[in-house]
């Protein structure tokens, strides 16, 4: 019996010490987040903001195009809907980050600026206000929810540069198609002009070589 208390008391001391330490490093990352804040955050959301602006800048001049290419010719329909699908993505979050954004504005009906269907210029730098106790717990709270949003935004570029490079390569492949015809053609036409009928029916190119 005593062994068994003893090895009970062993295993409730050792989870309460690691809960204990458990609960120091968290107390402590969350002392230095607050701690930090006033040097995390500006970069950190106008470096977001950056990305979120370029994404859909680019997502709306594509889509333009796209839409202005099908008119002239359908085959250029498929484009239209994964454009569509990542920049409703974006624009998702876009509406995400003016509400992680906004309590730590100066003044906080600058968030809309970031909407490109309303102003035509964006600024990339955002007007942040001085920090206090209460934007500390405010950033505190966020910094997990921006770091995801980044993680977000970095995957739809992913899928924007893989969208690239296969158009990339489909033109590649559609050029080297062009290429083999035109080679074809060039090689048929010097067969009709150079070349001679034997009595197979096949013409044969009759090249001339200069002496050197």
């Amino acid at each position: 019996m005593p062994s068994i208390f003893v090895a009970s008391a062993i295993v409730g001391f050792t989870s309460f010490a690691f809960t204990f330490f458990t609960f120091l490093r968290v107390f402590w990352e969350s002392i230095v987040t607050m701690w930090n804040a006033h040097r995390e955050i500006k970069p950190v959301m106008d470096n977001l903001r950056t990305e979120l602006y370029g994404e859909r800048a680019y997502f709306k001049n594509a889509l333009k195009q796209a839409r202005s290419k099908s008119k002239a010719s359908t085959r250029y329909a498929p484009e239209i809907q994964p454009l569509a699908i990542l920049n409703d993505g974006i624009k998702g979050l876009m509406r995400e980050f003016r509400e992680l954004e906004e309590p730590f504005l100066d003044r906080p009906e600058e968030a809309e600026d970031l909407d490109i269907e309303k102003s035509g210029r964006v600024s990339l730098r955002g007007n942040y206000a001085p920090m206090d106790l209460w934007r500390r717990f405010a950033w505190l709270h966020n910094k997990d929810n921006v770091v995801n949003l980044g993680t977000m935004t970095n995957r739809i570029q992913a899928r924007r540069i893989a969208y690239e490079t296969s158009n990339t390569l489909d033109c590649v492949r559609k050029i080297q198609q062009h290429l083999e015809e035109l080679d074809d053609r060039i090689y048929a036409l010097e067969e009709h002009f150079l070349g001679e009928r034997l009595d197979d029916g096949k013409i044969y190119v009759r090249r001339q070589y200069r002496e050197r």
